[in-house]
């Protein structure tokens, strides 16, 4: 464990926020001058941890993972390093994790000078591009580092999420359409290792905030990023994916923030199944401020949003959301310090804690949050991870912060939406059976949509061994639960329904 690290740890130690939220922090393996930290789960619960760090002649970009059981980093390894990369507060390395050890990252080069660009950009050429590289074995080798896009030379604010079936998308601000001053920055779209073009998701987008993109078990998936009219007008937009193409750009909300330049500030997204939570700054009004929203219907549609800042915020949020629908947001505020606030399932705010105050853990950069540990129902307790880059060192900051869920849903009376413990596992489902399945232990269901998680169809489906013979009768209307595991969905919860007698039956 490095000096630096085990005398803030000795500085800091565990302190409570208030008497129920705790936070305190972890020692990380990042070294001296670290920044960009960025944190992705795996299926598996694995969390893993990026940065970069300075070396002679360049950087490096190395991880760490915790396991679920794990109260500690691993060792740091490197995936990559090289000379002329582009390091940026803003724009930083992210990772995403899918199944069986894979995993991929990003990260970013400046483009070689020329002639034409090195006065507009000196010491690199028109803006960067992105390289990626892939593992298939829990990081111990990682693939030779290759272009994101072979169309594009501008490649920024680069979101990469791993789809259900395995494939990982990418989505990112692009400037190949930028020829001449006031041409608009592009979001576009591809999968990873898929042949086809890249695919144009917006033609007028923000020029430098970051974007956020979340996947759903139906094999769809969510962008949101700031978008930019005629006029000057740099809202949220959000944009659907449906597992081929992407539907049309529509507004988050309507805040009217008219700027004549990018604030550098984008929205952040999380899911469970099909409930959406996304988290966004904005000043319109001359009135900086934080907001919330959440969707039931996997970003079909949001609700109203919830103002989450008490004191001026400078932005930079992080959001996640745990199974019973509570949502966790931070932000940076004007004074750099972290702030936290708890969103109940009846979306009602809680009492805002401050995470990492001011002073020598001034936030820089963009602090990014993770659910370590989920709430499962009665006393639990929920875990988040938050990684921060300070001003002083130790410069890559690690913090665990502890929910008391149960106690805060028992204190919320007034929350009657919250799920018993019982229902935090899979998702409800309603629909019709049609028979036995074609492999022992299965069953064929007709079920109805649920947005985010199924799509409305008949579905093959094994279910828990005691409800076969129930659920194998044909023609019952049902209300169950599905879960989802690596050998697909699971039926583990079936309640028949019962139908309303026809009319005139005497009953």
């Amino acid at each position: 464990m490095r000096l630096s690290t085990v005398l803030f740890l000795f500085a800091l130690l565990a302190c409570t926020l208030r008497a129920d939220i705790t936070v305190e922090a972890i020692p990380n393996p990042a070294g001296p001058g670290a920044s960009g930290g960025s944190l992705a789960v795996s299926p598996d619960g694995r969390v893993w941890l990026t940065w970069i760090e300075p070396v002679p002649g360049g950087h490096v970009l190395r991880f760490a993972t915790r396991g679920p059981e794990q109260q500690s980093w691993s060792e740091a390894r490197t995936i990559a390093q090289g000379p002329d990369w582009f390091v940026n507060w803003a724009d930083f390395p992210a990772l995403t994790a899918g199944e069986d050890g894979r995993a991929t990252v990003v990260w970013f080069v400046n483009n070689p000078v020329s002639a034409a660009s090195a006065g507009a950009h000196p010491g690199h050429g028109h803006g960067y591009h992105a390289r990626i590289s892939r593992t298939a074995d829990g990081g111990r080798t990682w693939s030779t580092p290759e272009r994101l896009t072979r169309e594009s030379e501008s490649v920024e604010f680069v979101s990469l999420a791993t789809l259900p079936d395995g494939r990982v998308l990418a989505a990112w601000l692009d400037g190949r359409g930028k020829h001449r001053p006031g041409d608009a920055q592009r979001l576009y779209a591809r999968i990873l290792g898929d042949s086809a073009l890249d695919t144009l998701v917006d033609p007028s987008v923000c020029d430098c905030c970051q974007t956020t993109l979340t996947t759903f078990p139906d094999g769809s998936a969510l962008v949101a990023y700031r978008g930019r009219t005629a006029d000057e007008i740099r809202d949220i937009r959000v944009a659907r994916f449906d597992g081929v193409k992407w539907e049309a750009p529509r507004p988050l909300g309507v805040d009217g923030w008219k700027i004549s330049a990018c604030p550098v500030n984008g929205p952040q997204l999380a899911n469970i199944g099909g409930q959406t939570g996304v988290v966004w700054f904005t000043a319109a009004d001359a009135d900086p401020r934080v907001l919330a929203s959440f969707s039931t219907d996997a970003g079909g549609s949001f609700v109203a949003p919830l103002r989450l800042d008490e004191v001026k915020p400078a932005g930079r949020v992080a959001t996640t959301l745990l199974r019973n629908g509570s949502l966790l947001a931070t932000w940076v505020d004007a004074e750099g310090a972290i702030r936290l606030r708890r969103v109940n399932p009846d979306f009602a705010a809680g009492e805002p804690v401050v995470l990492s105050a001011a002073g020598n853990a001034r936030a820089r950069g963009f602090p990014r949050l993770v659910v370590a540990r989920d709430y499962t129902g009665g006393k639990t307790k929920a875990e988040l991870l938050l990684v921060f880059t300070a001003e002083t060192a130790p410069a890559l900051r690690t913090l665990r912060v502890e929910i008391p869920e149960g106690e805060l849903l028992e204190e919320e009376k007034s929350c009657e939406c919250a799920p018993p413990a019982e229902d935090l596992r899979g998702f409800a489902v309603r629909g019709l059976t049609q028979g036995p399945g074609a492999l022992t232990g299965t069953v064929k269901l007709q079920l109805n949509a649920l947005p985010g998680v199924m799509r409305a169809g008949s579905v093959e489906m094994a279910v828990e061994p005691a409800l076969v013979a129930l659920a194998a009768q044909p023609d019952r209307e049902f209300i169950g639960q599905i879960e989802r595991s690596r050998g697909g969905w699971r039926l583990i919860a079936f309640k028949p329904v019962a139908r309303p007698a026809p009319k005139g039956s005497g009953r």
